[in-house]
């Protein structure tokens, strides 16, 4: 996933103040747009994790079949999310010209909103409460894909307001489920979380230290497969 500026654009003219106050904000001006000796390292650290997701995913939805077509969509939904993440990123780190540079910086960010989506949707599914569980589920990935489109389709802007739109999606939707979730699934879910909130502070940065942009990367996939592990035990295997 990367965090470099391809192309400013000016400010749309209905832009709210607050959001151009926080584009100011966290402006990435500073960012160089690629970082050529580093590359390699940012593709192959995702390359692999994609490799390793799919299979993941099919041996995760075969055993989501056993339990109910809706698990088994919910759970090909999250796995899916987190392969086009990752692949999407190891494209964005491996075709360093344009266009294919900014299509697929624009992809590679915008695939972080789906993945967010999707890790939570197995554990709404099985947790939520079924009064309001569709209503969650459909404002979150109505979120989800207004940040994809807004980010992939409409804009192609790569900046770090997306951050804190990121943060927000990852963190409220565990507000409805505290209590409803075995706790051990939600320490995995806050570990997962925590990993996540604190690689961006290496993303960040990774202008500043050499190979912090690898780094980011190697807490992304530790935290989704803390993801993957409490879903796989407490979501797909519920203990009895």
């Amino acid at each position: 996933m990367s965090n470099e500026t391809i192309e400013k654009e000016p400010l749309a003219a209905g832009q709210s103040g607050l959001a151009h106050a926080i584009d100011v904000l966290l402006s990435d001006d500073d960012i160089p747009p690629i970082q050529p000796d580093q590359e390699w390292a940012n593709a192959l650290t995702h390359g692999i994790a994609s490799v390793t997701w799919i299979a993941l995913s099919v041996w995760m939805v075969m055993q989501a079949s056993e339990i109910s077509t809706a698990m088994m969509i919910a759970c090909a939904a999250y796995g899916a999310s987190v392969i086009g993440t990752f692949a999407c990123s190891t494209l964005s780190h491996t075709f360093l010209e344009r266009p294919l540079l900014d299509r697929f910086r624009a992809w590679d960010q915008a695939m972080i909103y789906l993945m967010i989506a999707g890790t939570y949707t197995p554990i709404m599914c099985r947790y939520a409460e079924p009064a309001y569980r569709d209503v969650l589920l459909l404002l979150m990935w109505g979120y989800a894909f207004w940040g994809f489109a807004k980010k992939a389709i409409f804009s192609h802007r790569i900046h770090s307001i997306s951050t804190l739109s990121y943060l927000l999606l990852g963190w409220l939707p565990a507000i409805p489920l505290y209590g409803r979730i075995p706790m051990s699934l939600f320490l995995y879910v806050l570990a997962g979380g925590v990993a996540y909130s604190i690689g961006v502070l290496f993303l960040k940065n990774d202008h500043r230290v050499k190979y912090f942009h690898a780094v980011w990367h190697i807490v992304v996939i530790s935290a989704s497969i803390l993801h993957f592990a409490g879903i796989m035990r407490y979501v797909i295997h519920v203990p009895q």
